[in-house]
């Protein structure tokens, strides 16, 4: 049905689907799923709607507000734990395809996606615009159960090459650190290193570690440091050097700040 108001330009429509007994037992389901053209006033605000709702956005942008802000583009999808009370809305319009949806182990994708907000690519619309038409059609229900758990699969997997980016990237400058501890760097030389810049390579570096890049620099050093204090009878100062540390007292400061004893002290323990 075509739907005007409440923010809804021309051309939005919703429809409903009621799924057997036996879906609800064993199948994916949609409940509700729609087409929208959204204007700067749409909003929407619920205590809660028992289902799992995935926006997909075609144009504009659209935010979601639970427990966090997360605003989501062109190609990015949101997706809305609607057990809980949440609010979603746009501040200047939107062109979004959404599916409120369901099944015995549907909260379970929420645990399994990182983020609720997804960057995804134009074969979701087309994903989302079979379901609808199978809806409208009165399909069987167990195509549409197919088709969504395809759509599930579909963006479960792109999540999955977007992490696997992040991780190379995080892999790939803690190899250049481990390569280059023993000299003075910078945070912006670690980013450089893997062609980002610093402060977006910082958090990609926290998020995947939970490490900033200086605190990770400063642990290598300290293990190399450990290592050198038991295999060799070098003098503290040369350690000092040979980790990348600029003096021999930031050396012995930082050392027992986080080992909790001075370096010649740890020398004398027997492993």
């Amino acid at each position: 049905m075509e739907l005007i108001g409440n923010g809804l330009a021309k051309g939005s429509h919703m429809y409903f689907y009621t799924p057997s007994q036996n879906a609800k037992k064993l199948l994916y389901y949609p409940i509700a799923i729609g087409n929208f053209y959204c204007k700067s006033d749409y909003i929407v605000e619920r205590e809660r709607y028992d289902s799992i709702l995935l926006i997909y956005v075609l144009q504009g942008s659209m935010t979601l507000e639970q427990n966090a802000v997360y605003t989501a583009g062109e190609n990015e999808i949101l997706l809305v734990d609607c057990y809980k009370p949440h609010k979603y809305f746009t501040n200047d319009h939107a062109h979004t395809l959404w599916v409120h949806f369901d099944a015995g182990n549907s909260r379970q994708w929420l645990n399994l996606f990182a983020s609720r907000k997804i960057k995804c690519g134009h074969n979701i619309s087309d994903c989302i615009l079979k379901i609808i038409d199978d809806v409208k059609s009165g399909n069987s229900e167990y195509e549409i159960s197919s088709k969504l758990y395809s759509l599930l699969c579909k963006i479960s997997d792109m999540q999955s090459g977007s992490q696997n980016e992040k991780f190379g990237l995080t892999a790939a400058a803690k190899e250049y650190i481990q390569s280059n501890f023993n000299k003075t760097i910078t945070v912006e030389d670690i980013a450089k290193s893997v062609n980002l810049s610093a402060s977006y390579f910082s958090r990609l570096f926290k998020n995947t570690t939970n490490l900033s890049p200086y605190d990770y620099l400063l642990s290598v050093r300290l293990e190399k440091a450990k290592e050198l204090l038991h295999k060799t009878d070098y003098p503290i100062s040369q350690i000092a050097y040979q980790t990348g540390f600029n003096s021999d007292a930031n050396f012995i400061y930082f050392f027992k700040k986080h080992t909790g004893t001075s370096p010649l002290k740890f020398r004398k323990i027997k492993f």
